[in-house]
């Protein structure tokens, strides 16, 4: 029994490690002798042998479907795709026809893969082949992955009775291509904040906790300012959160790198869109009040500049003439050049 459980262990870890080491750089999809891949399944095939009895487990295919959700958690968190249910509508909601095809074809593609390599595991433990294909089968319905990617799994499935473990290779998985950098900050503006770990990837920036847990995900599209000074060593960004502009500060050694690695992965991000989704019609109406006087009137954005409208006074501001304008606590601050 305590070989049984052994060898089940072995097959879970090997299966879940296959995942994550395909992530590293240094390991080849070539096909030759000496690759990693190679080495990597014979040691997979030793250590599934060492037991000179079969494990009856191999044959349970709920060990097997709880063994690919696994798997499954573990590579969309090393995609960066392990937010909540709702965060993901909102995100998939934001974006244009062509982005939302990109992140469909990115789950199609990493559960794709799993199904794959989860064959070849099966195969490895003398699965029976029939039982393969209904659960993979089931899998799939349940995944709905499109058709794209469905196809290449069913046409392995179809090719089923005449393959071995030795005739498939594991697939690297999606993770291994995703280019990201960490740094190490400290929430606030000196170094007794709160330690994190910034993770500066293709479409967002994600802080981890010192444990590895995500604490917040920003998309690019939700940053509206960046600014650094390399003297305090402090990052600030400027992000929307719901109707509210939200400052964040954090410090790190690594401030300019830092900076400029986030531009670069935004300036990326901003090349890639090939769609952009229509935006709010511009000028408008709106009620306001005088600060100083507490009079009541009527502020008209147009495409010329902003006319303010009150019952004693009428100004209008010219769109060159504006320096800047924001909010602060519900309040509206238009400031002109020269003032």
């Amino acid at each position: 029994m305590l070989s049984c459980l052994m060898n089940v262990t072995k097959c879970w870890s090997l299966f879940i490690s296959t995942c994550w080491l395909a992530r590293l750089p240094w390991i080849r999809s070539g096909r030759d002798k000496s690759s990693m891949w190679d080495q990597l399944e014979d040691a997979a095939m030793e250590t599934l042998s060492m037991s000179k009895e079969r494990s009856v487990l191999w044959d349970q295919v709920q060990f097997w479907e709880d063994t690919f959700l696994d798997a499954v958690m573990l590579e969309r968190e090393g995609m960066g795709m392990d937010q909540g249910p709702q965060e993901m509508i909102d995100r998939y909601v934001s974006l244009g026809d062509h982005d939302r095809k990109r992140l469909e074809d990115d789950e199609d593609r990493l559960l794709s893969t799993l199904l794959f390599n989860m064959i070849v595991y099966m195969l490895m433990v003398k699965m029976n082949k029939n039982d393969i294909r209904k659960k993979v089968r089931r899998l799939m319905g349940k995944s709905h992955i499109g058709l794209v990617h469905s196809q290449e799994v069913n046409e392995l499935l179809d090719r089923i009775p005449q393959l071995e473990s030795h005739d498939l290779h594991i697939r690297p998985c999606g993770s291994r291509h995703i280019k990201k950098q960490t740094f190490v900050v400290h929430a606030g503006t000196d170094t007794n904040g709160e330690i994190f770990f910034m993770e500066v990837c293709d479409d967002c920036i994600v802080l981890r906790s010192n444990i590895g847990t995500v604490y917040e995900r920003w998309w690019y599209e939700k940053l509206i300012n960046m600014t650094y000074c390399p003297k305090t060593k402090v990052l600030c960004l400027w992000r929307r959160n719901g109707q509210e502009t939200q400052l964040n500060k954090f410090y790190t050694k690594k401030c300019r790198e830092l900076y400029y690695c986030v531009k670069d992965s935004m300036e990326r991000a901003a090349a890639r869109q090939q769609s952009i989704k229509p935006g709010p019609e511009l000028g408008g109406e709106f009620p306001v009040q005088d600060m100083k006087t507490g009079d009541g009137g009527l502020l008209q954005v147009t495409l010329e500049g902003i006319n303010l409208k009150f019952m004693q006074s009428q100004v209008f501001i010219e769109l060159s003439h504006i320096k800047k304008c924001n909010t602060v606590r519900g309040v509206f601050v238009l400031e002109e050049f020269g003032n």
